[in-house]
């Protein structure tokens, strides 16, 4: 039922076209064309190291599906069925979905702990499925699984009987650590933070394990991650995080209250620009359920045992805190504390994680969870009531929930494909698309500065698979400047030198125009769907089809 409320909640924000794997007309505005992008291109690559490897997209750079935020785990698991799924296949809406799903899921087990009344833990449990930060997050899917942290908050608070139930609770702790080291990096990092506090719980709080093997426990899990990211690519492909961003994105300490732009009815607080990363409203009717709770003198001494009993998963969680707050912390968008000079020996490993305001989603959850508990407790004797008070919760949640009216996240956004007949007469002869200068998404090179239009890359892209070409230019998480700049400086010298590839498309920015018609007769170049098009090639249908273009273009008007 829990899951089932999830589903049902995703259909209700607009998601039931999503569930189609072949519907594109959703997908083609902010980062999900990246993540189709990357997917197509892994689905046609040979098998290859790192896992995930795409030799086809952004060639000749080596990037891979964990780069374009693609789904690592997922991607794989189509793969070796990518002969018989449609053309157009997409995976994003079903996992959207079955987050959803399993955050129900999780969720009815996490109030499982603190009610035996099934109504009262599939209404908390609706709280989770509710919560803003989850919805907020749809535009980057691989982001959504925060069924992973109600898991680890549920593996912390159930009680350990004795050590064998330790041990297993650790392979449940290291299989949701193994699923998130292949979904995105920083659900990894709080899956892990989160895991670790656990371990030391049942070593020195609880005592069902021995220092020892804590220690095994620990060395295991955490060679086995890190043989995932190697195997993944996320370490080992040179590239380096942007530590110009970290502190720009991350949250302010009214983080928890302050709707932003999710609410209808409460006003959204000052922040910074860029502190939308950090977004951790935990929602209209959460707050109205805190109201419920009493003077702090009735709960007090019950959140003090509790905390007592559970420091390892406060500090884990507070060190969370911190990252997400960052070294600018801001109250209402307003600077009040600034580290940033003391932690810049730290920017090489920070800058890794510049969105640090996600690092917020720990707390987020576990305070939700502390609300809850605590007002199962304090109604406890009167379970009408409680009823009552959870079901007013849900439904001002609900009609408090924006997204629900507007369903933004859902509106039709055309895929962006090239529709040109002129495409129909490009052959096997080509072999690569190759823009010019190459579209690097957040490049700041000299040779990578061009006019096209963010959304270009995924015109070309989209032609480069359904054609079995490769294309040079796209977007993805992290770039290796150095091989960016070397492939982009070798591009620049072959047009200069006149050493175009008859197997390739030129798709050249007007500026640059100039260059290639200088190359004379060597080259021919026309206008298709809007873009210039060049080609080296002595003949073949679609040179013709540019001459046509071409001549076209050139004629006067009557």
């Amino acid at each position: 039922m829990g899951a089932l409320l999830g589903v049902l909640w995703f259909l209700a924000l607009g998601g039931a076209r999503a569930l189609d794997p072949t519907y594109l007309e959703w997908l083609g505005w902010g980062d999900w064309a990246q993540h189709v992008l990357g997917w197509w291109f892994f689905r046609e690559a040979p098998w290859g190291f790192p896992l995930g490897r795409t030799p086809g997209y952004m060639a000749p750079l080596t990037t891979t599906v964990g780069f374009t935020d693609s789904n690592p785990w997922l991607a794989l698991a189509f793969k070796p069925f990518s002969g018989w799924l449609p053309r157009d296949f997409q995976f994003i809406g079903l996992w959207l979905a079955s987050c959803l799903a399993l955050q129900g899921f999780m969720g009815v087990k996490l109030m499982a702990l603190f009610t035996p009344r099934a109504a009262h833990q599939l209404l908390g449990a609706a709280l989770f499925v509710l919560a803003p930060v989850l919805v907020f997050r749809f535009e980057h899917d691989t982001l959504c699984a925060h069924w992973m942290l109600t898991a680890l908050l549920w593996l912390h608070l159930r009680p350990l009987m004795d050590a064998r139930s330790a041990w297993r609770t650790l392979g449940g702790v290291l299989l949701v650590n193994v699923l998130a080291a292949g979904v995105h990096p920083y659900l990894m990092v709080m899956v892990f933070a989160l895991s670790t506090a656990l371990l030391v719980s049942m070593t020195w709080q609880e005592r069902l394990l021995t220092r020892r093997q804590a220690g095994l426990a620990f060395l295991g899990g955490t060679l086995m991650l890190g043989g995932l990211f190697f195997a993944f690519g996320y370490v080992g492909q040179g590239v380096r995080g942007a530590a110009h961003g970290f502190g720009a994105y991350s949250s302010d300490m009214l983080t928890l209250i302050n709707p932003m732009t999710w609410s209808r009815v409460l006003p959204a607080l000052p922040t910074r620009k860029d502190q939308y990363e950090g977004f951790g409203y935990l929602g209209t009717g959460v707050l109205v359920l805190g109201a419920f709770l009493g003077r702090p003198s009735v709960w007090w001494a019950e959140v003090r045992a509790w905390a007592r009993a559970h420091r390892p998963l406060l500090v884990a969680v507070g060190l969370l805190t911190l990252l997400a707050l960052s070294t600018t912390l801001t109250f209402g968008g307003v600077i009040v504390l600034s580290v940033r000079k003391l932690t810049d020996v730290f920017m090489p490993v920070l800058g890794m994680f510049r969105s640090s305001g996600r690092f917020i989603w720990p707390l987020h959850y576990l305070v939700l969870t502390g609300i809850l508990a605590l007002v199962l407790w304090r109604w406890r004797a009167r379970p009408a009531v409680l009823t009552g008070i959870l079901l007013g919760a849900v439904v001002i949640q609900v009609v408090d929930t924006e997204e629900l009216w507007t369903q933004r996240r859902f509106r039709p956004a055309p895929w962006p494909r090239l529709g040109a007949p002129e495409w129909a007469q490009v052959d096997s002869s080509y072999r690569h698309v190759v823009l010019y200068p190459p579209y690097i998404h957040d490049s700041k090179l000299p040779c990578t500065q061009n006019t096209f239009r963010r959304d270009d890359y995924v015109r070309w892209g989209d032609l480069a698979y359904r054609k079995g070409l490769s294309t040079n230019s796209g977007y993805v998480a992290r770039i290796n400047e150095r091989h960016v700049e070397q492939s982009c400086e070798a591009l620049v010298a072959d047009v200069a030198q006149g050493r175009l590839s008859s197997d390739t498309l030129y798709v050249v920015d007007t500026p640059k125009l100039g260059l290639f018609q200088g190359l004379g007769e060597q080259v021919t170049c026309g206008t298709v769907d809007g873009f210039n098009v060049c080609v080296a090639a002595r003949d073949g249908r679609f040179r013709e089809a540019l001459l046509k273009s071409s001549n076209r273009a050139q004629r006067p008007l009557p």
